[in-house]
């Protein structure tokens, strides 16, 4: 498997992991009391803007070709686990 197509699917598998977490926040918030409910629903619009970044990534990662991925790979690695990051701090909140 070329190191290309392992980030695919890596990224893949990941962005279906961030939508089912998305979908439980959503869920969990409409329970909460609607002062704790105002915060909680800005930390899923700054998840849903983290989860469209790393879709486009990923679109971007699936557009490219093995020799263009060699230079654009730095970035959209370092860019993954800033995203990634933003989940895993929200998990806290939730």
């Amino acid at each position: 498997m070329s190191d290309l197509k392992y980030h695919q699917e890596k990224a893949k598998a990941q962005l279906e992991a961030w939508e089912a977490e998305l979908d439980k926040y959503r869920a969990e918030t409409k329970m909460k009391e609607a002062d704790e409910k105002a915060g909680l629903e800005k930390e899923i619009h700054k998840l849903e803007s983290k989860f469209e970044e790393a879709k486009a990534k990923y679109n971007e990662m699936n557009s490219s070709g093995e020799q263009a991925w060699e230079s654009m790979k730095e970035g959209i690695v370092n860019a993954w686990q800033e995203i990634s990051s933003a989940f895993d701090e929200a998990k806290s909140k939730f």
